[in-house]
């Protein structure tokens, strides 16, 4: 089980919108457990298992981006 984090801006609406639809689209991912929780300002970050998998830099990630980043995280040790 995938255990994922995702830490939002707790007054941004267009980063609290973006963090509700990775919630959504997530949690449809076999194997994945998602939370939300406050950041700081301005913060949207994605991680498994502790790891940072995406975060926003100059702008939103791309809810496909964050998708297949939280499939492929661990991957390689899943396989070994």
């Amino acid at each position: 089980m995938k255990r994922v984090t995702i830490r939002r801006c707790p007054v941004c609406p267009s980063i609290r919108s973006h963090a509700a639809d990775l919630v959504a689209a997530l949690k449809a991912e076999p194997g994945v457990e998602v939370q939300l929780i406050d950041g700081d300002e301005g913060e949207l970050t994605v991680l498994v298992d502790g790891e940072v998998v995406a975060r926003k830099d100059l702008g939103l990630p791309p809810l496909a981006e964050v998708v297949m980043a939280v499939r492929e995280a661990g991957s390689i040790a899943d396989a070994g």
